[in-house]
């Protein structure tokens, strides 16, 4: 396997326990919903496993996730405040390109001000929203994640970029998510 595909792989599987948890289901209860075994659903979760179709498709249905296809060549990055959207970031997928496009005028509401977004202030924003490089326990961090690094786009994916201290938060075209259900309790 790639390196690109182990890293989807680990994003995926991530996102089923993150999900999975917030839900507060056991993994012996979306195996018994999704009619296989806890001992398959836990390899699956841990990515030791590859589900076929049928069996991926119910256990997103029981966790109440969906499957949708994207283009590859790009991600869009709906950069949202609360449950709106001020602004959606397109990325190149060999992250050379960046196009943005604004929906609230710059202030509180607007964490990009200006039209020029340039690829270093986007990761610069993204990186904003992980853990700092350098912290102690940063390797137990990662490793809990499932990440090999610090990488702001991985764990982009995996907590949308929710802090503590503001209403920022960020979601792609494949998610259906609300401020509600990613927000921090």
């Amino acid at each position: 396997m790639t390196d690109q595909v182990l890293k989807t792989i680990s994003v995926f599987t991530a996102q089923l326990k993150r999900r999975r948890l917030q839900l507060k289901l056991t993994q012996a209860e979306v195996a018994r919903r999704a009619g296989i075994r806890q001992a398959n659903y836990s390899r699956m979760e841990s990515g030791r496993q590859t589900p076929n179709l049928e069996t991926l498709l119910t256990v997103l249905h029981v966790l109440g996730l969906k499957m949708t296809f994207a283009d590859a060549s790009q991600t869009v990055y709906h950069v949202m405040h609360l449950d709106d959207v001020v602004a959606d970031v397109t990325l190149s997928a060999d992250k050379k390109n960046i196009r943005i496009e604004k929906y609230e005028p710059d202030g509180i509401r607007q964490p990009f001000s200006g039209t020029n977004l340039t690829l270093e202030r986007f990761y610069r924003f993204l990186k904003s929203r992980c853990y700092e490089d350098g912290r102690a326990d940063l390797d137990r961090i990662l490793k809990k994640a499932c990440l090999s690094d610090n990488n702001p786009y991985q764990w982009v994916a995996l907590t949308h970029g929710v802090t503590y201290d503001d209403f920022f938060w960020i979601k792609t075209d494949q998610e259906t998510l609300t401020w509600d259900e990613v927000r921090i309790r």
